[in-house]
């Protein structure tokens, strides 16, 4: 879906006016350009369990690459979600296990491939792909927009509000058009990690990139319904049954487990639990909400989210995750019930 011809017009004649000159210029750039100058043949990959920030900047810093001759394949650990696929190109990302490509391909890809862990810090958290490529000993680094100590192998600015709008910041330092396609997956990206537009690193320089592409035809509403307004029907029926047991705890945290019984005869796909630790927050006198999962293997994951000042991340990074300041998630392959008393007392302390 395009955007109104009416308000299409009027962004591309502002964006002619103000994008000329615009000069980005942080050393996060410059460090990354060096890496692409230096290489010829890129591998892309993101963090498990692979989001809209690490799909959309995956895809564009994929067309990026490509525009400057360069040999590139992306590889995750896990398709596209269901509630993305409209979005992001499916044809340009492999994955890992059923319906994709065995460990054996998988290594035959990563042959003499500089490879970028991207809106992600470490190769565990890339968990398989991660794995192959330190086996093979791969060069990599990652390009990321969190908050991360220094190390020579991040590529990493927490100025920018998504990893996606460091890669349209790319675009305009090696001075290459967007195409409409890859505007669509950057705006995706940018969309989900800023909140649309709301989380604190919301700063002009995304409000410039959003309308940069909405000036290309890209459908403002259809990007924000398909990201947040996508749930299957039987949404409505796990809410019912999760959200009378919802526990608010004295600090102003409320969580609630959700268990696999509580999935049983509904058809959810795989974003069934999506968003609703935002709608838990969506509420008065609260400070941050968590949805505790146990994954289908019976193991432990959490969504985490807050206001203000109260930082989520630092919760999720004890225990391998990761995020930012006020939204973050974590994976620990330990039993459910074994983690989740853990997990509750941290949220008692925050």
């Amino acid at each position: 879906m395009k955007a109104e011809p009416g308000t299409q017009k009027i962004s591309q004649a502002v964006a002619s006016r103000l994008l000329p000159s615009y000069r980005p210029a942080t050393p996060t750039l410059r460090k990354i350009a060096g890496i692409i100058v230096r290489n010829s043949r890129f591998l892309l990959t993101t963090h498990v369990g692979a989001d809209a920030d690490g799909l959309g900047s995956q895809v564009g810093f994929y067309a990026l690459l490509k525009a400057l001759k360069k040999d590139v394949k992306i590889l995750n650990n896990e398709k596209i979600p269901a509630h993305l696929e409209t979005l992001i190109p499916k044809s340009l990302i492999a994955h890992l296990g059923e319906g994709g490509v065995t460990e054996d391909k998988a290594r035959k890809m990563m042959k003499d491939r500089f490879v970028f862990i991207l809106d992600s810090s470490e190769p565990k958290r890339s968990d398989k792909v991660g794995a192959l490529f330190l086996e093979l000993e791969r060069p990599w680094a990652s390009m990321d927009h969190h908050v991360l100590p220094a190390r020579p192998e991040y590529c990493v600015d927490p100025s920018y509000a998504a990893t996606a709008e460091l890669v349209w910041d790319l675009y305009h330092y090696f001075k290459i058009p967007i195409s409409a396609k890859v505007a669509l997956a950057l705006y995706t990206g940018l969309v989900a990690d800023s909140g649309n537009f709301r989380y604190p690193k919301t700063s002009l320089r995304s409000h410039l990139m959003g309308g940069h592409l909405v000036s290309l035809g890209i459908h403002s509403d259809y990007v924000y319904r398909a990201i947040y307004e996508n749930n299957p029907k039987d949404r409505i029926k796990l809410v019912a049954r999760l959200f009378p047991r919802a526990e608010i705890l004295p600090n102003g945290v409320v969580y609630v487990a959700v268990y696999q019984k509580d999935r049983e005869g509904l058809e959810l796909g795989d974003s069934g639990t999506e968003g609703i630790v935002n709608q838990l927050l969506a509420h008065q006198g609260l400070k941050a909400a968590a949805v505790l999962i146990e994954s289908e293997e019976g193991e432990f994951k959490a969504s985490l989210r807050s206001i203000g000042a109260v930082d989520v991340a630092s919760l999720a990074k004890k225990f391998g995750g990761g995020g930012h300041k006020n939204a973050a998630g974590l994976k620990i392959l330990k039993p459910f019930a074994q983690v989740l008393p853990i997990i509750v007392e941290e949220l008692r302390q925050l």
